[in-house]
């Protein structure tokens, strides 16, 4: 039984600790590739979400936390295709192994299904991959 207890308060231990890490701070983000190249039909409901502010060349970095899967289309700057999140995903966008940007530094997406967002900018985010920084296009 002791044991047992031991074993409960390291699991509860570790558990506060993943759960209280937040989100890493790193001049970089895992790259999400598109899941196809067809043209950006509508798929079900969507919700559409934009951030309109200089930041040319910028890239787009998105974080779920949503508890389920999200589908990101583009509508600016203009894509064709789409890239799926899985719950906690984090990822810049890439098209062809490359990051993709917006050349007046404004994004307007959609998601699938529509979800509670939050936009924030960092300049730095992402420089190593030829973005002149990130938005982050977190969902909750």
């Amino acid at each position: 039984m002791k044991t047992l207890g031991l074993i409960a308060a390291g699991v509860a231990a570790t558990t506060v600790t993943i759960m209280g890490a937040g989100p890493a701070h790193a001049d970089f983000t895992d790259a999400v590739e598109f899941t196809d190249s067809g043209e950006n039909v509508e798929e079900g409901e969507f919700g559409e979400y934009a951030v309109d502010r200089n930041n040319p060349g910028s890239c787009l970095v998105v974080q779920n936390h949503t508890g389920g899967r999200v589908t990101v289309r583009l509508n600016y700057p203009t894509s064709q295709g789409k890239w799926t999140f899985a719950h906690d995903d984090v990822g810049v966008l890439t098209r062809n192994n490359r990051v993709v940007t917006s050349p007046s530094g404004r994004w307007s997406v959609r998601t699938n299904p529509p979800i509670v967002f939050h936009w924030v900018y960092d300049g730095k985010l992402n420089n190593r991959k030829g973005c002149n920084g990130s938005w982050v296009l977190t969902m909750n």
